[in-house]
Order: C-alpha cells, then sequence, then structure tokens
C-alpha cells in the first residue's frame, strides 16, 4: 500500500491538457471533500490536415515551413515578382533565395488541481483549476541559394539613403514629363507630339510606381551583381535616356541593389524588421510561463442507480448514470497573435457544456462505461492575424480585432472495464470529439489592407478520433472498513484519425490521484 505514493511521486512530472473528461466523472459521498492533482502531458508534431489535392491526411507541422523557395515564406512574394516583371517588361521572373526545411513538436503541460464536495450523496459540486504551461520546438535550417540565388537584403534596410535618392530623382522625372505632356498637350492636342510626351509621362509614372512597390513589397530584392538587376539597371538607363532625348534631366542616381546575401541567422531574425511587413517576434524555440488555463465549476447529479456501483455488485448486473453541468471560465490566455507558432492555455472565453455518464457492471469482473457531452462556445473578442493557417508570417496588415463565435462541440467515450481485484481495473478507452466550424467578423472597420475573415473558418472545424487505455486504483468502495479512501490512474490516449485541417495528431499521458477528506458525518 505504501508503494502507490510513492510511485504517485515519481509519476508527477508527467503532465498536461485534457479537460473535462466525462468518464472521469464521479459523485463524492456526502461529508466528504475530495482534493484532485492530475497532471496531463500532451504532444503532437503533426495534424490531420489537408495535403496538396486538398484531400485529408497526416501533415507535419513543420510543412508549413519547409520549401525550395525560401523568400514565400515571407509576405511581398508575388508583389515583388510583378514589380521586377513591370519594371523589366519582362513576364516570366522567378525569384530564387535559397531553401528551407523545419520540423515543429508543440506539447502542453498542465496539472489539474481540483476539489469537489460531496453535498448529499446524490449531489458532488466542485473545481478545477488548470495551472498549464505550453512549449513549441523548432528545429530549421535554411540554406542560401549561391549558385542560382538572385536575392539579398532589401537596401531599403541597408542602404536607406540611397533607396530614397533613387525614387526621388523618380518622382521628378515622372513631374518633369507630366508638365511636359500637359504643355505640349495644350498647344497641340492630338498632335503625333502630345500623343508621344503622353506615352512618356504614363510609362515614367508606371515605372515609378513600379519601382516604389519593389523596394516596399519585400524583405528581398535583386542582388546587385544577378542578371535581374542587368535587366534592371538597363531599363532604368533606356527610360533615362529616352527622358534626355525629349529635352529633360535623366535619371542621374543608380537603382540600388541587394548587396548582402541572406545568412541563416538573418533569415529567421527577419519577421522583427519592419521591411519583412511582419512586424513579430523572431522565428524560434517558445516555452511560455505557467499560467492559468480555463476554470471549471461542475455540478454532478445522479439521475439513476440500481444496484451497488461504487462496490463491486453482488447481483449479475448494477447501473448507475450521472448527469453533470459545467462552466468553463474564460481565464486562460488565447495564443499571441505575434508570436507565430505559439499555443495558449486555453480559449479565455465561457462554455457552458452538459455531460452524461452511464455506468454498467456486468457480475464481478465486468463493465462498461459510456459518456457523451455537447458544449456551447460563447463569444469574445480578440486580435488574430486573418490569413490563411498555413501562413506562419502573416503581414502586419492582417493583424484585425475580430469578434469570434466558436462552435459547438459534442464528444463521446466508451470504456470497457476489466476488474481485476475490487480496488484494481483496467479499461480500454475510445473517443470521438467534434466541433463545428467558428465563425469570424471584423470588430469594426478593417486597419490597414482589407481582409477577409472566411480565412479563418475555413479549417477551424475538428474531428478527432482517440483510443487508449487507463489503469485505475480506486478503495472508495471500501469506505468505512478502515481503509483510508484514495484513487489513483493512469492513462494514455493517441489520435488515430480525424480532420479539419488543423486537428492535432496528439499523444497524452495522464495521471490522476484523488485523496478524500471527511468534512461532516
Amino acid at each position: 500500500m505504501h508503494r502507490v505514493p510513492a510511485m504517485v511521486a515519481l509519476l508527477l512530472v508527467a503532465a498536461s491538457d485534457l479537460a473535462g473528461q466525462v468518464l472521469d466523472d464521479a459523485l463524492v459521498p456526502a461529508g466528504l471533500l475530495r482534493f484532485e492533482v492530475s497532471p496531463v502531458f500532451t504532444s503532437w508534431d503533426s495534424r490531420f490536415g489537408r495535403t496538396a489535392g486538398g484531400q485529408e491526411g497526416r501533415e507535419r507541422l513543420g510543412a508549413d515551413l519547409t520549401t525550395s523557395a525560401a523568400h514565400t515564406l515571407f509576405p511581398g512574394a508575388d508583389d515583388l515578382r510583378a514589380a521586377v516583371e513591370a519594371l523589366t517588361g519582362t513576364p516570366g521572373y522567378s525569384p530564387a533565395l535559397g531553401q528551407t526545411q523545419a520540423r515543429v513538436t508543440k506539447d502542453v503541460t498542465r496539472v489539474d488541481l481540483g476539489g469537489h464536495l460531496g453535498i448529499f450523496d446524490w449531489l458532488t459540486v466542485g473545481a478545477v483549476y488548470p495551472w498549464t504551461r505550453t512549449r513549441t520546438n523548432l528545429d530549421v535550417w535554411f540554406l542560401a541559394d549561391t549558385v542560382g540565388g538572385d536575392l539579398g537584403l532589401n537596401p531599403s534596410a541597408t542602404d536607406s539613403p540611397g533607396v530614397s535618392s533613387f525614387l526621388q530623382a523618380l518622382g521628378v522625372a515622372e513631374a518633369n514629363a507630366q508638365a511636359r505632356a500637359a504643355q505640349t498637350c495644350a498647344g497641340s492636342p492630338g498632335s503625333a507630339g502630345c500623343l508621344s510626351a503622353q506615352a512618356l509621362a504614363e510609362r515614367t509614372s508606371a515605372f515609378t510606381s513600379s519601382a516604389a512597390m519593389a523596394y516596399a513589397a519585400s524583405a528581398f530584392f535583386p542582388f546587385a551583381t544577378s542578371s535581374t538587376a542587368v535587366a534592371l539597371s538597363q531599363s532604368v538607363g533606356a527610360l533615362s535616356a529616352d527622358l534626355v532625348a525629349a529635352g529633360l534631366p535623366g535619371i542621374a542616381p543608380p537603382m540600388p541593389f541587394a548587396t548582402e546575401r541572406v545568412s541563416e541567422a538573418d533569415f529567421w531574425e527577419l519577421p522583427t524588421t519592419s521591411g519583412s511587413r511582419v512586424l513579430a517576434a523572431p522565428l524560434g524555440s517558445l516555452k511560455g510561463p505557467w499560467h492559468a488555463g480555463d476554470i471549471e465549476l461542475t455540478a454532478t447529479v445522479r439521475v439513476l442507480e440500481t444496484g451497488m456501483a461504487d462496490r463491486v455488485p453482488t447481483s449479475p448486473f448494477s447501473a448507475r448514470v450521472l448527469a453533470t453541468g459545467m462552466v468553463r471560465l474564460p481565464t486562460g490566455l488565447t495564443e499571441n497573435p505575434d508570436t507565430a507558432l505559439s499555443v495558449g492555455t486555453g480559449d479565455g472565453q465561457m462554455d457552458l457544456e452538459g455531460r452524461l455518464l452511464g455506468q454498467l457492471t456486468i457480475g464481478r469482473w465486468f463493465g462498461l462505461n459510456v459518456g457523451g457531452r455537447y458544449g456551447n462556445q460563447r463569444s469574445r473578442t480578440l486580435v488574430r492575424r486573418v490569413a490563411p493557417p498555413e501562413t506562419v508570417l502573416a503581414p502586419l496588415s492582417t493583424r484585425q480585432l475580430v469578434e469570434w463565435r466558436p462552435g459547438a462541440y459534442y464528444g463521446v467515450e466508451i470504456a470497457p472495464v476489466w476488474r481485476f481485484t475490487e480496488e484494481l481495473n483496467l479499461a480500454g478507452e475510445y473517443r470521438l470529439f467534434r466541433k463545428f466550424r467558428d465563425s469570424f467578423e471584423l470588430a469594426g472597420a478593417s486597419v490597414g489592407a482589407p481582409v477577409d475573415t472566411r480565412v479563418l473558418e475555413a479549417e477551424s472545424g475538428v474531428t478527432l478520433h482517440e483510443v487508449g487505455g487507463s489503469l485505475r486504483y480506486d478503495t472508495l468502495g471500501r469506505l468505512g472498513e478502515g481503509v483510508r479512501p484514495m484513487q489513483v490512474h493512469l492513462r494514455v490516449l493517441h489520435a488515430v484519425a480525424g480532420g479539419g485541417g488543423q486537428t492535432p495528431v496528439t499523444t497524452q499521458v495522464e495521471l490522476g490521484v484523488r485523496l478524500f477528506r471527511r468534512i461532516w458525518s
């Protein structure tokens, strides 16, 4: 008997997150107070996501940061390509920076600290305080393409005066060309000279706009020795020559290009720079502080009982049905919108949940527990980056205040039980959890570029199938026989199937310890 507490102390280092298990609902005898410490450790490195063909399938979390086109992980890759094509007048530009590979693992360590009081033999009330810590481990590798790559660090960051001087010169050239076109056309509208002057003015304006867009598009820019830089310089020279031929000043300052290659350290620190358009914490492993999760308040009542469900029955069958009402409070932290890959300690909004648990005991050695639950999640306002879930580095312009309406959910849990002794039993477990899609809408006007909140809804649904088992040691059934009541269980669960797009493929190890104290007779 003394070995059980010692084993419990050793196992308390394992821990984390599975709130509201229906199979663990139980009544506390009247006058007893039950103390509970239930650590759970949950980890995952993949999800039931969507493959390239749009089909459901397992997908590594690191897939979002693994690509042969590393520049596309940051905002503005398409804008840079389009701007360079417009400046050179040549379609089909394909920028190259390098490749990345990443491995991402996440885990949640959670310790549920609970207290439940038996008011009557048919009514138990209580609360669970989840103390939670989250971690994200990120192993990344960036290899710059020093042979075929044509991108480096944007000169807006490394040579800001040079970029400003060049863009100012383009602005002056645009103003001069427009003034000349206005003067020419005022004297002879529709003439060949007017049309030629207007064409030059439009060309200069388009070139100026495209150049400004190219420098503002991305954290990257064509490297000074690349063929792309040569083509861009030729375009600047051709425009300058045409301006001079028209009797206007040419473009004197040279077009600045990237002169610094992107190192691995540079690449993962880029989210912190303004030129990246992300303005967030650098990419790296995260270890969150211990913080409260969403606190649960419960009341459990006995709806039906035949036989003696808490003891080894003498009749062939005994059955019990319990009903539980729960309120989950908004005390947890959601993920940080300015820290990529962060994990929250809770949803931070209120849930209302109802549960039913049926316990059937067959003879002395076998039983079956079946539970179900349904929950309605209340809405809340929060800050999110409104971007597809696979976009790890969403631009700052997508950071919006949104009204979040989480989808309702339901779950089914089934556990056949085998008793070895009066105190020791083994159970297999199957669990189905389903959450419907969330809905989002902007809380006020969009700040920055227009965003579509439907991208947040697309993969917000969850379908999860888990299988596992638990070993339970329970002396509560011998209350009054001189045995000090206690309950200890060890549970392992693994996700075997699921869907929704972002549903994690979790493995969970849980240890529960419950001790009792008499409050009144």
